[in-house]
Order: C-alpha cells, then sequence, then structure tokens
C-alpha cells in the first residue's frame, strides 16, 4: 500500500533554507578547525584528490626517516672506526721508525725497545675492542660479542671455566724458541773438537723427525781462504745428518778466513765467516787468535766457532722463529675459517721432550685471540677459500635501492701483520748487550720492520682506514641527498595537507557573513504574518 506524504504550501522552501543554514554552518565549522589545526583535514578523505599524492608522501618521508637513523648511526661507527685503526697504524709505523732509529745506539735502545712496542701491542688490542652503542665494532658480523680477548690473556695465557690452561703467545714463543736453539743453544748443531786439536766437526741433528724442521742445517760445503785450513763436507739425507769438517796442520796467515751458510726451516740462510787474526777476544763470534801452535790456533777456531753458532741461534734463527709464531698466532681464530671451525695456529708435536712436527691447537690448550665472525668463501676445489669481504659484514641502507658497507674486523690480514710485528720487537729484541746484540737487533729490524711496514704500505691498515674513509663520506653525501629529498617532499605534502591562512580567514569571514545574513532574513521572515504583511 502506497503512502501519499502529506505537502504542505510553502515547505519545500523552508528545508531548502534548513538545509543551506546547515551547509553553510558545515562549512563554518571545518573553516574553523583548519584555522584552528592548520591542516586541510582531519581524514585523508578530506584531501579529495590530492589523498594519493599525501600517503605516497608520508611512506616516502617515513623511510627517508628511517634512513636518516641508520646513517647517523652508522656514521658514528665509522668514524669511530676509522679512528681507532688510524691509531694501530699510527702504533705500528710510529714503533717501526723507532725500531730502524735504533740501530743507531742498540744497546740503549733494546730494553726501551722492548717496553715500548709491549705497550703499543697491548694498545692495539685494547683498541680493537671499541664499541659504539653497546655495539663492538671489529667483529665482523658478529656486534655483540667481545672480538679480541684481553690482551693479558693473549699474552700471558689464561684458565677456562672448565679448568683448562690455555696458553697464551709468550708461551708458544718460548717453547719454539726452545725447541729451535735444542740443548746446546746453537741450533741443534753438534760441534766436535778432536783430540789432540787438529780438526773440530759440526754435524746437524741426528733425528730424522726434528732435523729440517727445527734448528739449522748445513747448506753446504764450507769455503777457506788461505792454504792452511781445510774442509770437508758430507750433506745430509732423510735418513741422516749432514756434517763439515775443518782441519789444520799449518799456521794460517791472519786475514784467512773460513765460511758457511746455516739453512734455516723456512728456507732463509745465514752465512758465519771467520776471520784468523793475530789477536782476537776470545768472546768474538767472527775472529779467532792464531796460537803458537795450529792445535792452539785450531782450538781458538773452535771456540769462536762455537760462539758463532751460539750467536747465529740466538740472533737470527731465534728472531725467525719468533716472528714466525707470533704471525702464525695472530692468525688464528676461535670462529669460521675455511672449515667453518675456526682457525688453529700451529703448537709443536713432540716426541717425549723432542719437537718432531707441528700439530693445530686447540681451543682447550691454545688462547685463540679472535674471537668474532670469521666466514670464509666456499669455493669448488682447486680454488682455496678466502675471507669474504669485511667491510660487507656491516651495511646500512641508504636509499630505496642503495647500501654502504662498514664492516670491519680485528683479523684484518694487514692488523695482524701489526700486532705480529709489534709482538716480535717485544719478544725478540736483545735483554743483554754482548757481542750478539747488534745481529740480534739487525734481525728484528728486518724481521718485525717487515711486518710492521703492513700499517702503511700495501696491502696495509692504511688501505681499510681509506676503505671506511669512504664509506663516510658516501654516508654524509647519502644524508646530504636524502635530506633535500625530504626537504622537497615535504613542502609537496604541505601543500597538500597545510592551509593558507590567509586564505582561510577570508572564506571564514565570507562564510560568517552570509551565515549571519541568512540567520537574519530565517529570523524575519519567522516573524512575518498576514497582519504584519498588509501593514
Amino acid at each position: 500500500m502506497t503512502t501519499i506524504t502529506p505537502f504542505a504550501a510553502g515547505s519545500y522552501i523552508t528545508n531548502r533554507n534548513a538545509s543551506q543554514l546547515q551547509a553553510l554552518k558545515s562549512q563554518l565549522n571545518d573553516l574553523t578547525n583548519q584555522l584552528s589545526s592548520g591542516q586541510v583535514s582531519q581524514t585523508y578523505g578530506g584531501l579529495g584528490s590530492g589523498r594519493s599524492t599525501a600517503l605516497s608522501a608520508q611512506a616516502t618521508l617515513s623511510a627517508l626517516s628511517g634512513y636518516a637513523a641508520g646513517i647517523t648511526a652508522a656514521q658514528t661507527r665509522t668514524d669511530l672506526a676509522v679512528t681507532s685503526l688510524t691509531q694501530v697504524a699510527t702504533l705500528g709505523t710510529s714503533t717501526g721508525t723507532m725500531l730502524q732509529n735504533g740501530l743507531q745506539s742498540v744497546a740503549a735502545n733494546s730494553v726501551s725497545g722492548r717496553s715500548t712496542a709491549l705497550a703499543n701491542l697491548q694498545t692495539a688490542l685494547d683498541t680493537l675492542n671499541e664499541s659504539a652503542a653497546g655495539n663492538y665494532l671489529f667483529g665482523g658480523t658478529d656486534t655483540t660479542t667481545q672480538p679480541v680477548v684481553d690482551s693479558s690473556k693473549i699474552l700471558n695465557g689464561t684458565t677456562d671455566a672448565s679448568g683448562n690452561t690455555l696458553d697464551g703467545l709468550s708461551t708458544l714463543i718460548s717453547q719454539r724458541v726452545t725447541a729451535e736453539l735444542g740443548a746446546g743453544g746453537n741450533g741443534r748443531l753438534t760441534q766436535t773438537l778432536a783430540s789432540p786439536a787438529t780438526s773440530v766437526q759440526v754435524t746437524e741433528e741426528s733425528n730424522n723427525l726434528t732435523r729440517g724442521q727445527f734448528g739449522f742445517t748445513l747448506a753446504g760445503a764450507p769455503t777457506t781462504t788461505g792454504s792452511a785450513i781445510g774442509a770437508t763436507y758430507t750433506a745430509g739425507t732423510a735418513t741422516s745428518p749432514g756434517s763439515f769438517s775443518l782441519s789444520m796442520t799449518t799456521q794460517p796467515s791472519a786475514g784467512d778466513t773460513v765460511s758457511f751458510a746455516l739453512k734455516m726451516a723456512d728456507g732463509t740462510s745465514t752465512t758465519i765467516t771467520l776471520t784468523a787474526a793475530t789477536s782476537a777476544d776470545p768472546k768474538s763470534i767472527t775472529n779467532f787468535a792464531i796460537g803458537l801452535t795450529p792445535a792452539q790456533t785450531m782450538a781458538n777456531l773452535s771456540a769462536t766457532l762455537s760462539n758463532a753458532l751460539t750467536g747465529a741461534a740466538n740472533s737470527t734463527l731465534a728472531v725467525n722463529a719468533t716472528a714466525a709464531t707470533a704471525s702464525n698466532f695472530f692468525s688464528g681464530a676461535a670462529e669460521g675459517g675455511p672449515s667453518g671451525s675456526g682457525v688453529m695456529p700451529q703448537r709443536i708435536l713432540y716426541d717425549g721432550t723432542t719437537p718432531v712436527g707441528y700439530r693445530a691447537a686447540t681451543p682447550q690448550d691454545t688462547v685463540l685471540w679472535y674471537q668474532g665472525e670469521n666466514t670464509y668463501t666456499q669455493p669448488a676445489p682447486p680454488a682455496v677459500p678466502q675471507p669474504t669481504s669485511a667491510i660487507d659484514t656491516q651495511s646500512v641502507q641508504v636509499s630505496a635501492t642503495g647500501s654502504v658497507g662498514t664492516g670491519a674486523r680485528a683479523n684484518d690480514p694487514a692488523v695482524q701483520n701489526v700486532l705480529a710485528g709489534l709482538a716480535t720487537m717485544a719478544f725478540g729484541l736483545p735483554t743483554t748487550n754482548d757481542a750478539n746484540t747488534y745481529n740480534t737487533y739487525q734481525t728484528v729490524a728486518t724481521k718485525a720492520g717487515s711486518l710492521l711496514s703492513s700499517a702503511n704500505q700495501t696491502p696495509s691498515v692504511q688501505d681499510t682506514v681509506t676503505q671506511l674513509t669512504v664509506a663516510s663520506t658516501r654516508l654524509s653525501n647519502a644524508g646530504t641527498t636524502n635530506k633535500a629529498l625530504q626537504n622537497t617532499v615535504q613542502n609537496t605534502l604541505d601543500g597538500i595537507e597545510q592551509i593558507s591562512p590567509e586564505e582561510v580567514i577570508t572564506k571564514l569571514l565570507d562564510v560568517q557573513n552570509r551565515l549571519q545574513a541568512s540567520y537574519q532574513v530565517t529570523a524575519t521572515l519567522s516573524k512575518l504574518s498576514l497582519v504584519n504583511y498588509i501593514s
């Protein structure tokens, strides 16, 4: 059933007027809210066709704010890493310079050099534990684990939670040097003076497993000048030691010499030259006195030969062993490596008390100085696994499509070399002033100097500093670019969401005037009657 709504004459006009008044009132409220809030609308729906642009702009601004926060944090980490590695490089460079300058006064600089190198080594190790906002800088992807063990434990060893004794660097160096020198302290050689003293023989280590791995071996036959000194040589084999003999039947002349080379396990060699002289210091490592008889002269030659062998062992051989052990120790790591289970430095393998080779250290008997992330690539054979790029272990997103690497590892090869160079100085410089002091110091200067050159000679610590400095510059540039983009997007958004106060005030006054006029007309009409109209 259809119902017809009653219709009174004039009701349409009345309803329309009421609707118009409500529209003006609503418009007045909107303009008032805009003026008080400064925004076009409190909802995106009120923005009209600009709402999609506003939503997109808000998303962009949110992303840019996130990038800015990441860039700020990364900039702090990177700048601190640059400062820390610069200090490590400076320690290496300054210590190397001091070492070379010390050759002018070896005796005076040996003790101070050891102390300085040890202090600088401890400082470098402590520097590599730098952190920012609770995150370690030099542990690769692992920012929560202290990357470097405390320096005192690295140097002197410690005891783990299970009660295992973990040997530190000083113990490993001491064991290696002792194994190289042998019981006689002369590089595991045996020297025999005939009786009567007409000849002297030098023989290599008798243990087939030890020989060639520890101590000296004979590089070849001795050479002599003059006709008084004779030399014979028997080359060693895998199952028998080599030897040489020096004989003398007549008196040598002053200036006559005998020279021979001693080879070390790393393939390098050192040459010893003994020279006949009318007189010589009994402690000399180079000159032997011509006695009253050939037998006396041979005895003097044998004594000088003994001094020379001991001197070479305690200088060249011991320093080489110290440098090799330090380098190998600082190549170790508790995590990662080619196998994924850490990189174990070498320890000496003994048969009873006799060193016969090397074995891998274990986490239960040796301090592993680096505890951070240490990921290696795993290429198909025959390619060799290599450490992944340290700079890529940490990265920060700087834009929708761009990121900047800011990572670093304390066990960077160049850093390892600097640490090994400092350790070689600290443990290898001579502690006494004798005939061997200069040779020992010079050998340290050569070995440690080569390692310390990694502070600034490519590949170097300074290369890593440069890499991180470039990363810092990229972060700064990205921040500047993002800030400019943020300003542009914000201006666009403000143009959509923000009002022009002058324009809104003008509109507000117009609506107020119109609304007031409408109210007045409506009020007047509401009082109108036929009597009033006629009158």
